[in-house]
This record gives C-alpha cells, sequence and structure tokens, in this order.
C-alpha cells in the first residue's frame, strides 16, 4: 500500500489519510456494518474510529509503551493514524528484510506522540482556564485600589505628628495592609490561578484523579473572611476616624471583636491548620502518580500572578497569616499610650494567643492520635499461651482465649503518647533491646520484629512493615514506683549498669507484680526519660484527682458555693461561727 508521507517543521510526519480501498483490513477487527454507518468524515473526528496497528513484534520490555499509547483515547486518534500509516509504509519498503533483524522503534516512536499529544492537551486546557479564571463572587475593585496606598495616604492630617506617633500609625496600617496583601497576592492567586483552572481542566476530562477539595481544603472559606476582615477594617475608619490623637484601639478592638466572634472564623482556620500535613501528603502523592499534574503546575507557575511562588508557598501561607496576627498586634500595643487603651488591647491579644492554643491543641491531638491508630495496627498483643506456657487452658476456651481483648486498646481519643525511644532491659546478667512507649496513663515494653511482607500506604510501598511485639503486660502510671539507678555507687551492684533506671509495677494492693531494669543509650536520653516519667506521673495524678472529686456530690456542691464572689464568701466565712458552718454542710448533704 502506497501512502503520501510528509515532514512538517516539527519533525513529525504528516501523512494523508487512507482512501476506503486502503482500510480494507478494517474487517478483520470490525464486522459487515450497514453502508451508511461505515461511512465517515474526513479528519481525525471521524465516526469510524478506526486504528491499523501492523504486524510488529512486541517484546516484552516494549509492551508497555504499545499499551501506554493505544489507551488515551480518541482525544489522540490522529497521532496513532499517523504513526501506524508511517509504520506501514516503513515495513513496504523493508519487506524483503529478515523479519527478526526489524527494529521495534515505531512503538517508542508511537509512545513519544501520544506523550507529546497529551502534554499539548493539558497545556490546551490549563491556558484556556487561565485566561477565562475570573471569579465575580471575590471581585473588588475598591480593595485593589488599596494595594498600593500607604500610611500616610490612609490616615489624614499626619503632618507634623510625632515620631512615636508615626510608628504607631504604620504598625496599624501594617495590620491592614498585610491582611490585603495575604488575601491578594496568596489566597486568591490560589484561588484563580490553581483551584479553579484545575476544576476547568477536570470538566474537559484532564486530572480526573485529583480531588481539589483534599488539596485546597477550606480555601473558599478562608478567602471569605479575609476580605471580610478587610472590608470590616474599612468601615470602621470611615464611621470612626481616628481622633486628633489618632488613637485606633476602639478601631482595633471592634475589628478583633467580629474576627474572633464571628462565625466559623477560627475554626476555619483550625480546620485548614490540622488538614495542612495530609494536603502536602496527598500533593506528593498526585505528583507521583499523576504525569500530567507536573505540566499543570508548571503551566500555572508561569502565570504572572503567582510571582514565581510554588504551590506549597501558597498552601502554608494561612498558618503563616494566623501565627502573625497576634505579633502585629504586639507592635501596635508597644506603641499604645494611654493605660485604659493598653489594657484593652491586651485582652485583644490574650483571646488571639488563646485561639492559637486551641488550633495547636487540636493539630498536635490529631497528629496524636494518627500516631495511635499507627501503633494499634503494629502492636502486636501475644495470647496467654505464649505469655505464660504453663498455664493451663481448657480446650473450649482455648479459641476464645487465642487473642487478647486489648488489642484495640490503644487508639482512645483521650490517650496520649508522650515519649518513645529503644532501651535496654537488663534481664538474667544480659541486656536486650526492647522498644518503650510512655503514654499518658501507661508504660508499654515490646520487641521490634521486621515482617518480611511489604506494606503499602495510600499506595505508596514503604518497604518491610515493622511490628512492636509486647513483652510484658502494661504498667499503669498510678500503680508503679519509678527510681533512678544511680551508677555512681563502686560498692553497689548497680555500679556495673550506665544510665539505668528501674520501674516497679505494684498491684492495688501493693504487692510487687514486676521489676523492670532499663538503660538508656546515654545520659541525656536517661534525663529525658525521667523527665517525661515525672510529668506524665503528676498530670495523671491531677488528673485522677479531678476525676475523682467531680465524682463526689459533697465536694461539688460545696465548691460551686465558694466559687461565686470569693471575696464577699470568705468575708462571710470568717464571721460564720462554728455551728453555722456545720448547719450550712448539713443542709448539703441532705440535698444530696
Amino acid at each position: 500500500m502506497l501512502v503520501d508521507v510528509t515532514v512538517s517543521d516539527e519533525g513529525e510526519a504528516q501523512t494523508i489519510h487512507p482512501n476506503k480501498e486502503q482500510l480494507s483490513r478494517r474487517h478483520a477487527i470490525v464486522p459487515d456494518q450497514p453502508e451508511e454507518q461505515q461511512s465517515s468524515s474526513d479528519g481525525c473526528c471521524s465516526t469510524d474510529n478506526v486504528i491499523i496497528v501492523p504486524h510488529v513484534k512486541i517484546s516484552t520490555n516494549e509492551s508497555h509503551l504499545y499499551n501506554r499509547a493505544i489507551s488515551s483515547g480518541g482525544g489522540m486518534l490522529a497521532d496513532l493514524q499517523r504513526a501506524t500509516i508511517a509504520a506501514q509504509a516503513f515495513y513496504a519498503e523493508n519487506s524483503n528484510e529478515n523479519p527478526k533483524t526489524r527494529s521495534p522503534w515505531i512503538l517508542k516512536r508511537l509512545y513519544e506522540w501520544s506523550h507529546r499529544a497529551k502534554r499539548r492537551e493539558i497545556i490546551k486546557h490549563v491556558q484556556a482556564a487561565l485566561e477565562t479564571s475570573v471569579d465575580h463572587e471575590f471581585e473588588d475593585e475598591q480593595l485593589e485600589k488599596l494595594m498600593p496606598i500607604t500610611w500616610e495616604e490612609m490616615f489624614e492630617r499626619t503632618e507634623g505628628i510625632l515620631l512615636k506617633r508615626q510608628k504607631y500609625l504604620q504598625a496599624v496600617w501594617e495590620l491592614f495592609h498585610s491582611e490585603l496583601k495575604f488575601l491578594h497576592r496568596q489566597l486568591l492567586v490560589l484561588r484563580h490561578v490553581y483551584k479553579e483552572p484545575l476544576k476547568k481542566c477536570q470538566v474537559e476530562g484532564c486530572l480526573l484523579t485529583v480531588e481539589p477539595d483534599l488539596l485546597f481544603g477550606n480555601l473558599d472559606q478562608l478567602c471569605r473572611i479575609s476580605r471580610g476582615f478587610c472590608q470590616t477594617f474599612l468601615s470602621l475608619l470611615h464611621t470612626s476616624p481616628p481622633d486628633t490623637d489618632f488613637d485606633c484601639t476602639e478601631l482595633v478592638v471592634q475589628l478583633f471583636e467580629k474576627f474572633s466572634k464571628g462565625p466559623s472564623t477560627i475554626s476555619a482556620y483550625q480546620a485548614y491548620c490540622i488538614n495542612y500535613r495530609a494536603t502536602m501528603e496527598y500533593l506528593q502523592t498526585i505528583r507521583q502518580k499523576e504525569e500530567r499534574f507536573a505540566e499543570f503546575e508548571r503551566i500555572c507557575l508561569s502565570d504572572e500572578r503567582c510571582f514565581r511562588l510554588q504551590l506549597e508557598d501558597l498552601l502554608i501561607a494561612p498558618l503563616q497569616r494566623i501565627t502573625r496576627l497576634p505579633i502585629l498586634l504586639k507592635e501596635i500595643f508597644r506603641h499604645t499610650e494611654g493605660v485604659p487603651q493598653r489594657e484593652r488591647l491586651e485582652k485583644v491579644i490574650e483571646g488571639m494567643n488563646e485561639n492559637l492554643r486551641s488550633i495547636d491543641d487540636s493539630v498536635q491531638w490529631l497528629h496524636n492520635f494518627e500516631r495511635l491508630q499507627q501503633l494499634q495496627t503494629q502492636v502486636v498483643w501475644p495470647s496467654i499461651m505464649e505469655l505464660e506456657p504453663r498455664t493451663f487452658v481448657p480446650d473450649f476456651l482455648k479459641v476464645a482465649l487465642g487473642r487478647q481483648f486489648c488489642e484495640n486498646l490503644l487508639a482512645h481519643p483521650r490517650r496520649k503518647l508522650i515519649h518513645e525511644g529503644p532501651l535496654e532491659l537488663v534481664e538474667n546478667g544480659r541486656t536486650v533491646d526492647v522498644y518503650a512507649f510512655l503514654f499518658n496513663d501507661m508504660f508499654l515494653l515490646t520487641k521490634t520484629k521486621r515482617c518480611a511482607s511489604k506494606i503499602k500506604v495510600k499506595g505508596t510501598s514503604i518497604g518491610k512493615s515493622e511490628h512492636y511485639v509486647v513483652q510484658k503486660q502494661p504498667v499503669p502510671l498510678d500503680s508503679c514506683v519509678f527510681c533512678d539507678a544511680d551508677s555512681n555507687e563502686a560498692a553497689s551492684s548497680m555500679s556495673a549498669l550506665r544510665y539505668a533506671f528501674v520501674i516497679i509495677h505494684l498491684t492495688r494492693y501493693y504487692q510487687v507484680v514486676s521489676i523492670c531494669t532499663l538503660q538508656a543509650l546515654d545520659k541525656h536520653d536517661k534525663e529525658r526519660w525521667i523527665e517525661k516519667f515525672q510529668e506524665s506521673i503528676e498530670n495523671y495524678e491531677s488528673i485522677q484527682l479531678k476525676d475523682m472529686l467531680k465524682c463526689t456530690p459533697l465536694f461539688s456542691s460545696l465548691s460551686l458555693r465558694r466559687c461565686s464572689s470569693s471575696r464577699l464568701i470568705r468575708k462571710d466565712q470568717r464571721e460564720m461561727s462554728n455551728d453555722e458552718k456545720k448547719k450550712e454542710i448539713n443542709e448539703c448533704c441532705e440535698k444530696i
């Protein structure tokens, strides 16, 4: 079969599509159909998506190229037809050669053409999405015009004021201007350059495996909050402009009262901060799995609105912003004059610090709970038959006692992992390597065991799995004694030990159940373990005391009566006689 083949400027073969007689081999692939259905239009968008692939000997190493090339869908039809026709021309010219000496280079060429076609397709869709990424929901011409404004232009009548007042107004202006830059240079760029073009590309059938909600979280909610912050600042500035002393304390206080007490304001940042770690893990995963996502990022990065900021730089911006707000408030407080104004600003700063602590606690709780869930799948609890081989177990109980009932013990919302690390257990005059876990309520001693089977986390292989086999029963912190083994005493039997400490397990009847003598890696590691043990035991005892007191009706009734109007109650209690005190206690008991 003769085919006209020309070469274009790009170096790709430009061929003329075959006529109906040249497609006679189609009957070997597609059965006979009515004549009106077999007729096709010219070009690559015909109703008969026919791809003629010549008989080529495909090796094992190159079969994946063929599979990936022909599985790209209808968008690659023109390139595939061009490749197959060029292949026919090649084998027609070399039909006299030995088939064993034929080179399968045409499959590599076919894969390269399909890869370039996919690249051209994603470039076309992303560029079209970037050109039309205009969002009327977040358009605000008034805020955009204020981007280049200075603090002198924002605050009128600034001539002749003192230097300290200038720094005060600059600090107030920085609070507003930094939020404005955060909105337009980071949040809206992340939305208009990355999120919206990604969703438009998915409408066109590209990057369908990427989940925008997992990658960008509650970005739209943060955009509305930031825009509301800027608009509230301007409205307060216009309605109650600074007086002749340029005091903006009322403006800042009202601004943060609306910001902190608004619906879902701090919780929005809290949700974003909690999901940030999972977002970065998901970003690395889609970069490895989706080849075209790297091309999508490259095109978005070339947009002038990004200012050469990578996607990671934009995703971390909300975390940096929420932690910077107390710093800006402290700068305003430093240049504020007047005791009442400073007291009001100090309350605002305390409120923001409290919000940051709640966000930090939520993030730490989530990371701790994820670690506990991971440990629950890795910790192996041996059965009673393995721990106590001499124990007699009746046959009807062997199935029930074949597994421990505490396998799902670790992943509890109130449990917290305080410290973990390798130690050496001293037993029978020798040391054994162990791995210890210190929780907020117990101490667990395990041995590390590596399994031959590989495990996958989110589709990514992380090598051999690691398990922790429990060696001794968990030691509750409320029934243990922690001893620091001083190795400096030469006459002591512990002189041979280095960096050692002892944990004694007692029952509720003060019977010694077990003793564990452990050695740390070095002096710093030992001090770290001792510090964490002391903190954990003290916190656990305080929590137990609170729980015990909460369960005491008499104490709760008395404590409630003592909490209100402390000064007045103290004065009344001083004047109260012993008989009156007894009468009050009896009344509380009768009510209970």
